[in-house]
């Protein structure tokens, strides 16, 4: 492979993953704060519906906190919430893991069980892992029924080891353990300094569910630390430069404040790398056009050796064509300038005219191949193909008739749209390669019709049949594959090469194939209806 293919393709790659990638962060931060910017109007329906109910007002702050979900757990992202009272003093926050628990026979999630004053940040991703690990450990249900019938349950229930706040209804727990019929397994143990000085209570529930910010999909329990603690020091001295009083609705950066009544201010902020989530999103794009960018590079460095070789294979084949008169002329010009006999310097004479016309053939044949092969605009008209196959025959017919060969003509009047020299030059040249090849005393089939929407031009001809390997070749340049196809038999070796180059130019195709007791060769344009 070309040195530069491959990594110019690389390179392409590159740029237009970073464009995209660009785009993308941008998309993915909007997507952010749009999700963020839900969560507090929810969280502003959750105030006014706690706020109007019958909840005694110490604990309102408490149920908010309940509902403070992390909006943005999906995104490998946090959303952080603070409440504080008008006079700027914080009531309640996030807890990065929260409990809710069922007191026996009520079936309400009332109380909550607080961890996050009682594990250290790594003892919380440690608890994470282990609510992942094992969802026996969100989720616990008393004996069926207890949590209706008011009675407590002796056979399955949770019970929590703690700090209790009866007013608030919340518990720092200590000791977390479910206790099953025949068994019980321990949840957590806190060994935190927040216990000493503090009287310990026993509760027990029918029911518990667990949640942890830290838990996502899409992100580590250790980035999602992360992304907490700096959406909390977003909301750290949040006041400075700003008076309670006055605070209506004021965004600053990543962080917000919205007076939600006379009493109660909610502070939010969020933190979530988009970069992560840009590569998720394009990560199956970007394998995608990797792959397609190799494939391309292989594909182009293949075609460029290929025409490389062609280019060297032509450029060999016409020095070599071109070799043979000029070594002819070179040798008859010498041969003049002696003194020889006056019948020979007209031999002479002659074959330096006809090896100067071969030569001007030939290079003649190269510009028109060179055009056509190099995309030149046709001059493209109307032109009915009948019309313009006759006029090729006619001047023919004396050759023909010399070497006792039979012409058959059988044509349909159809009209294509083409460059009238280009394909009269086409299909002369199968007419005389035609007639080089077809043995005296024989025949030539030359029909025209319909098939399928296309022009169908076939040239018959009786003579040896032509190698199979060689008739895929007939239509190079310069290609002679038997030696009744050799450079005394007449031409230049491009009429087949120009034909191709012809029926491509014009959106068609050409073929050769063995037939009968000859050779027939076939061009296809497409039909154009006549106006």
């Amino acid at each position: 492979m070309k040195k530069t293919t491959l990594p110019l393709f690389l390179a392409l790659w590159a740029v237009m993953m970073l464009i995209l990638g660009a785009l993308n962060v941008d998309k993915q931060e909007i997507m952010l704060e749009g999700a963020m910017e839900a969560a507090r109007q929810e969280r502003m329906r959750d105030y006014r519906e706690i706020w109007s109910g019958d909840a005694a007002e110490i604990q309102k702050p408490a149920i908010l906190v309940g509902r403070l979900g992390n909006a943005l757990y999906e995104y490998g992202g946090a959303a952080y919430f603070r409440i504080y009272d008008a006079e700027g003093r914080e009531v309640d926050r996030s807890q990065m893991t929260l409990g809710m628990a069922c007191p026996p026979g009520t079936g309400v999630y009332s109380w909550q069980i607080r961890f996050d004053a009682v594990l250290t940040p790594q003892e919380q991703v440690a608890l994470t892992e282990k609510l992942k690990e094992d969802t026996s450990w969100v989720y616990f249900t008393g004996t069926e029924g207890g949590r209706y019938t008011g009675e407590e349950t002796q056979g399955r229930y949770c019970e929590v080891t703690g700090v209790a706040d009866a007013e608030r209804e919340i518990i720092y727990p200590k000791i977390v353990r479910y206790v099953y019929e025949d068994s019980a397994k321990t949840l957590m143990i806190s060994t935190s300094d927040f216990f000493e000085g503090k009287e310990l209570t026993t509760l027990r529930f029918d029911a518990v569910r667990i949640s942890s910010a830290l838990f996502s999909r899409t992100a580590s329990p250790e980035a999602m630390l992360r992304a907490w603690e700096e959406a909390e020091e977003k909301i750290d001295g949040m006041w400075e430069g700003f008076s309670p009083q006055v605070i209506a609705a004021t965004s600053v950066g990543d962080r917000q404040y919205e007076r939600l009544g006379d009493d109660i201010i909610l502070a939010s902020a969020y933190a979530c790398d988009p970069l992560p989530l840009t590569v998720r999103e394009l990560w199956p794009t970007a394998l995608l056009t990797l792959l397609a960018a190799v494939a391309m590079a292989v594909y182009t460095d293949r075609k460029q050796r290929t025409a490389l070789q062609r280019e060297r294979a032509f450029s060999r084949a016409a020095a070599h064509e071109l070799k043979t008169p000029l070594a002819v002329l070179r040798t008859h010009a010498e041969a003049l300038r002696e003194d020889i006999a006056p019948e020979k310097r007209e031999a002479y004479l002659d074959t330096i005219l006809d090896e100067s016309d071969r030569m001007a053939a030939l290079v003649e044949q190269l510009l028109v191949l060179s055009r056509l092969e190099a995309s030149v605009p046709l001059e493209r008209a109307p032109l009915e193909l009948s019309d313009l196959v006759r006029q090729v025959w006619q001047p023919l017919e004396l050759s023909a008739a010399q070497k006792e060969i039979a012409v058959d003509l059988a044509l349909d009047e159809i009209w294509v749209q083409g460059d009238r020299e280009q394909l009269h030059q086409a299909v002369g040249n199968l007419a005389a390669n035609a007639l080089r090849h077809c043995p005296a005393g024989r025949n030539i089939r030359v029909t025209l019709a319909r098939e399928n929407g296309w022009a169908c031009l076939r040239v018959y001809n009786d003579g040896a049949p032509i190698a199979p390997e060689d008739l895929a070749r007939l239509f190079e340049p310069f290609y002679r594959g038997d030696k009744s196809r050799s450079r005394e038999s007449g031409g230049t070796g491009l009429g087949l090469a120009i034909v191709r180059a012809a029926a491509l130019a014009h959106g068609g195709s050409c073929r050769a194939a063995n037939e009968g007791e000859g050779v027939a060769f076939t061009l296809w344009l497409p039909e154009t209806p006549r106006l």
